[in-house]
């Protein structure tokens, strides 16, 4: 039945290649091929056979192209490029791997085709940047999402949304165990004149001290919000930039002074019962903490 349908795919689409070569008597109809690539490629997705699907998509693009129509050619390209990440999706979900990761790299080209349709500080181009990185994250390709999600952040103009997305940053950072970069990237966002609500100050401010324990950076090179920040926790004075219930407080300072005392046990002890003031990558950073004191 594979084989059926591959032959019935490849004779549709080489039907509309073969009207669109016929110029002997009149200029093709563009716009009727782009929307019979569009149909196949619909009819693909009803037989869910998403990698046909992108192929034919990138037809319907390159039928845009020929028309000048080039927000329409990034159109179908960012659909071919959704249907190429669905193929990958359904190949990760058997446990399949390709080596030469033939459906992941065109998901790609077709986002980066795309993206050369929009402007520099387009808000499409950030959505189809943050599209691909989150895509490239389910796919537990974390480092190599990191890199268009740093793009999509430095084109973002809006500073709620430019909040949002350095914090998930940061968090992503984390997770590729890029420590310092995240402690660099948490005290840009929370030195910067952004109104950081007390939620994501907390998340921010936590991820600060436990990633500051980990980095050990020099004195000089700490931010002066930073020292201010863990001056004032192990002070016991209250601030506008810690945010912190008195129970989170106290375990901040226990894991501030179990560290620099190498106190690996106490360190254990404080990890069993932080869950809930702890996001999963702050579990994960105190875990890290932990193993390196038993080095």
């Amino acid at each position: 039945m594979a084989t059926d349908l591959s032959a019935s795919f490849n004779e549709q689409y080489i039907n509309i290649n073969t009207k669109l070569k016929k110029r002997f008597m009149r200029k093709p109809n563009i716009s009727e091929a782009t929307n019979e690539f569009i149909a196949l490629a619909i009819q693909c997705e009803h037989l869910e056979q998403p990698a046909f699907a992108g192929q034919t998509y990138i037809g319907a693009a390159k039928c845009e192209a020929s028309a000048g129509n080039f927000l329409g050619e990034a159109e179908q390209y960012v659909a071919a490029a959704r249907q190429f990440m669905k193929a990958e999706k359904k190949l990760a979900a058997l446990k399949f791997y390709s080596p030469d990761r033939e459906n992941l790299e065109a998901a790609i080209g077709c986002y980066m085709q795309a993206l050369t349709k929009y402007p520099a500080k387009s808000a499409i181009r950030t959505s189809i940047l943050l599209e691909l990185a989150n895509e490239l994250i389910e796919l537990d390709h974390k480092h190599e999402a990191l890199a268009y999600y740093e793009q999509a952040v430095d084109i973002i103009e809006d500073s709620t949304m430019k909040l949002m997305c350095m914090r998930n940053l940061v968090n992503l950072l984390i997770k590729c165990g890029k420590y310092d970069i995240a402690l660099e990237t948490a005290n840009k966002v929370c030195d910067s004149n952004i109104y950081i609500p007390d939620g994501i100050l907390t998340e921010l401010q936590v991820s600060r001290v436990l990633l500051v324990l980990l980095v050990d950076p020099d004195k000089d090179t700490k931010s002066v919000s930073l020292k201010q920040m863990l001056d004032n926790l192990l002070y016991d004075e209250d601030s506008d930039a810690i945010p912190f219930n008195i129970d989170l407080r106290l375990k901040l300072q226990s894991i501030i002074i179990s560290s620099s005392c190498m106190d690996q046990q106490s360190l254990i002890s404080i990890a069993s019962d932080i869950k809930p003031y702890f996001t999963m990558e702050q579990r994960e950073l105190l875990e890290t903490i932990i193993e390196k004191k038993s080095e």
